[in-house]
């Protein structure tokens, strides 16, 4: 959030001064961090957990099979599923797996919201990066306020290093998913492990072992695939076009394209800006595409689609040569 708040204000700083912006969300980003930081450290090891896959964002990815396969789902004549109206069944995730779902949601809330107690806690790649992300972005806040910005940038290079020792693989090359209930990694190649190139001081061999794993076999990107894939191709649950198993989403592809640039990694950043906006358009603004082919999955006219489109067209058209 702070980062979006972060990237609202350079848009047009005049009308964000004029406004008050940042002074009115920096108390309540600041609020968000702590909690995260305070409350959602259930695995110890200074990273966050995610309590549920709907948090994340990447419902059914594979990386999530393991933790939630020790869920109890929930019976399926006790909810209806609003998404099957957007989408084709056989797109969308299972009964069983929404069921879970159903299952995590409701015991959470009847919990009322405590964290620590479910069977379900992840330390996620993406997640993280985010977070990391965002509090650099807090950071250029405060100091846009008067206020002290290093102990901010200083907990982000302390994250950095925890997301490093605890989540990379250098046999996978890439960031992965840990269990918190068991510890152990969990061995999904998904988009979520290459979302940390966002982050500003990762370490390069590590950036290097990124792109390596981006444009090889596994996600193919500039080969085989266009945007990037939401799954490992090689993977055994790789479906080009079930929910985030597989097809490849304008939101991750943009901020891999982010990550790629600030690094100074050029030649496959243009590829994938190129392909961005080229498919954005082509598929109507689409939720998601095949990744191979670029056709059209989910709903139309997705929001979030043309908004990123719009930003990376305007950021290649504000670049220096």
């Amino acid at each position: 959030h702070a980062l979006a708040a972060w990237l609202v204000h350079r848009a047009d700083p005049g009308l964000s001064h004029a406004r008050g912006f940042l002074a009115r969300v920096y108390p309540r980003l600041a609020a968000w961090h702590r909690y995260l930081l305070r409350r959602r450290d259930l695995g110890g090891g200074g990273l966050v957990s995610v309590v549920h896959p709907w948090e994340q964002g990447m419902d059914n990815s594979p990386c999530w099979d393991a933790p939630l396969a020790r869920i109890d789902p929930a019976p399926a004549r006790s909810f209806r599923r609003a998404d099957l109206d957007h989408g084709a069944p056989e797109d969308r995730p299972t009964d069983l797996d929404y069921g879970r779902y159903v299952r995590l949601a409701v015991e959470y809330r009847d919990a009322r919201y405590a964290d620590g107690h479910g069977e379900f806690a992840v330390e996620d790649p993406s997640f993280n990066a985010l977070l990391i992300a965002s509090e650099h972005a807090l950071a250029h806040i405060a100091a846009e306020l008067g206020a002290g910005s290093a102990a901010r940038h200083a907990r982000a290079e302390r994250l950095t290093a925890a997301l490093v020792e605890r989540l990379w693989s250098a046999e996978s090359g890439m960031f992965l998913c840990r269990d918190v209930s068991g510890g152990e990694l969990i061995p999904e190649r998904g988009v979520s492990g290459l979302i940390p190139l966002l982050l500003p001081t990762l370490p390069g061999e590590l950036v290097t072992a990124l792109v390596r794993t981006l444009t090889g076999p596994h996600f193919g990107l500039g080969s085989t695939t266009r945007l990037v894939p939401s799954y490992d191709l090689l993977g055994e649950a790789f479906d080009p076009h079930r929910y985030w198993r597989g097809p490849a989403w304008f939101n991750t592809s943009w901020l891999v394209e982010r990550g790629l640039r600030l690094h100074g990694e050029r030649a496959p950043a243009d590829v994938l800006g190129a392909a961005l906006l080229e498919l954005a358009e082509a598929s109507g603004f689409a939720e998601y595409v095949d990744p191979f082919t670029g056709e059209a999955c989910g709903a139309r006219g997705f929001g979030w689609t043309a908004a990123l489109a719009l930003d990376l067209h305007q950021r290649l058209l504000d670049r220096p040569g």
